[in-house]
């Protein structure tokens, strides 16, 4: 592991990378940026080691310490997301990685972010309109408005306060930067692999935004995976190395 790091204006202090991994001038790899776990408001780049540990033998991993709100909210998240794409495609040669073989991934808020890099990625483009292969959510948080029934049987649910501390105001939950699952243009987005877990409270939303992805001429994987007191990003969660092998199946690398 190594760690590097790029400025955003609105952050007061750089943004930091951990990049795990490295291909080599002759092999490149494929590159996964990815956004780690928790609700908008908590979590750590830490939570990611597990899984870029496990998945650097076969890909470079570059996980990125995305401040949390209400220190930063939207919109400013996703453009510092946005930018760790683009700091990945211009430095795919550095880190050994195959710029045209670029996946984003994230649990949680941080799938939230993989799937909104990727709208930006369709709606923005890069000086390669190639880089982009696919996004990998994880128990995403995709709906702000929470209206899924599995989200409404939790009684206390901590996404309440998550949301509220992300979107700032009550009408930023309908823009489909930070609802995806609401969105009305889901067309030409990249293929995706969409993970839930059997009593996740997050998993009717993952498995709605399949379904419209599918109606939107979207390539999807849907996996549901068992439950545990871990999340799935976890080394201890049982279907960890599930997860493992479906992401490098997902990114074309399986040894």
């Amino acid at each position: 592991m190594w760690t590097t790091s790029f400025e955003y204006p609105a952050s007061a202090a750089p943004i930091t990378l951990q990049v795990f991994g490295k291909g080599d001038a002759k092999s490149r790899q494929a590159a996964l940026i990815y956004f780690h776990g928790g609700l908008f408001n908590c979590g750590s780049i830490e939570t990611a080691y597990d899984l870029a540990h496990a998945l650097s033998e076969y890909m470079v991993v570059v996980c990125v310490a995305y401040p949390l709100a209400p220190a930063m909210q939207f919109p400013d998240t996703i453009e510092v997301a946005y930018q760790a794409l683009a700091w990945v495609c211009a430095h795919a040669k550095t880190i050994g990685a195959d710029a045209k073989r670029i996946f984003v991934g994230g649990e949680q808020a941080g799938g939230n972010l993989a799937a909104v890099v990727s709208m930006l990625f369709r709606d923005r483009g890069l000086n390669c309109r190639n880089t982009l292969q696919g996004q990998i959510l994880i128990n995403p948080m995709l709906d702000a408005l929470q209206t899924s029934k599995s989200l409404a049987a939790v009684a206390d649910s901590p996404c309440r306060r998550a949301w509220a501390d992300y979107t700032q105001v009550a009408s930023n939950a309908l823009h489909p930067y930070v609802s995806p699952v609401n969105s009305c243009r889901l067309g030409g987005l990249v293929p995706a692999m969409i993970i839930s877990s059997d009593s996740n409270p997050l998993r009717d939303e993952a498995e709605t935004y399949a379904t419209k992805l599918l109606l939107a001429g979207v390539p999807v994987q849907v996996q549901r995976l068992q439950d545990s007191a871990f999340n799935l990003s976890n080394q201890q969660h049982p279907a960890f190395d599930t997860l493992c092998q479906l992401i490098r199946q997902f990114t074309g690398s399986s040894p």
